[in-house]
């Protein structure tokens, strides 16, 4: 909702006991991401407002129809995610479909994150319809499709931030709580040490991830030095990445 060059952001935290964001590397062992994907994110977002998912890899899914020009920002809360493996028989896996292949089932490895925990924030448009609804919702803590952090075993859990008014960058050196990408840090003036992870942003027009390494700062904030200032918002004097 723009006002006297400010926008509002809902913010809420997102976190549960355990998430699996895939990483489509590996059939037999699925490596999973630390930070939620936006491409999940607005998948989450969908379920909340009662939007369709996905159909087949030919059908647009009506959560990225209606949410793809989402504005959202994704702040881990915890400095490190602990993982664990689990492993389990799918006979559902793709090798099991093979003709060359002679066994009846396949052991998966798949790496589960333990007590993820991010902060959301959703740049906010007036006349909206869904973003009105949305708010509404966040503030009740209801959805009309139960939410998950990447698997339906994994449930998730939403606390609501409020509505905050945010403003446009016009800093270089900030303090930066949200991950943004790795391009956009001035690394010869930034001593801030980041972790590091490729993410998928958004989808291509068949519907394919598309990547970009992003920095992740420290839940504190990261003291860094950007090129693009522009492309950040402040809210009360911390900086986050919109996209």
């Amino acid at each position: 909702m723009t006002r006297n060059n400010s926008v509002d952001v809902l913010r809420f935290r997102l976190y549960g006991n355990f998430a699996h964001f895939n990483q489509p590397i590996s059939n037999n062992f699925r490596n999973t991401y630390t930070i939620i994907p936006k491409t999940q994110l607005l998948g989450l977002i969908g379920s909340i407002l009662g939007l369709s998912g996905y159909k087949n890899n030919r059908t647009e899914p009506e959560f990225y129809r209606e949410l793809f020009d989402t504005l959202v920002y994704i702040s881990p809360n915890l400095g490190s995610y602990p993982r664990f493996i689990l492993n389990y028989n799918s006979l559902n896996s793709f090798l099991n479909n093979r003709k060359d292949f002679s066994g009846t089932n396949v052991i998966v490895k798949e790496q589960i994150l333990v007590g993820p925990d991010y902060e959301i924030g959703i740049i906010l448009h007036e006349k909206n319809e869904l973003h009105e609804r949305l708010v509404e919702m966040v503030r009740e803590n209801r959805s009309i499709f139960p939410i998950y952090l990447g698997k339906n075993e994994f449930p998730a859990s939403i606390d609501s931030l409020g509505v905050s008014p945010a403003k446009p960058n016009k800093d270089e050196e900030v303090i930066i709580r949200s991950i943004f990408p790795f391009e956009y840090l001035d690394k010869e003036k930034t001593r801030d040490g980041m972790r590091l992870e490729q993410l998928p942003i958004r989808f291509d027009e068949r519907y394919k991830f598309i990547y970009k390494i992003m920095a992740i700062p420290n839940p504190q904030g990261s003291k860094v030095v950007v090129k693009e200032p522009n492309k950040f918002i402040d809210i009360d004097g911390i900086k986050y990445y919109v996209f």
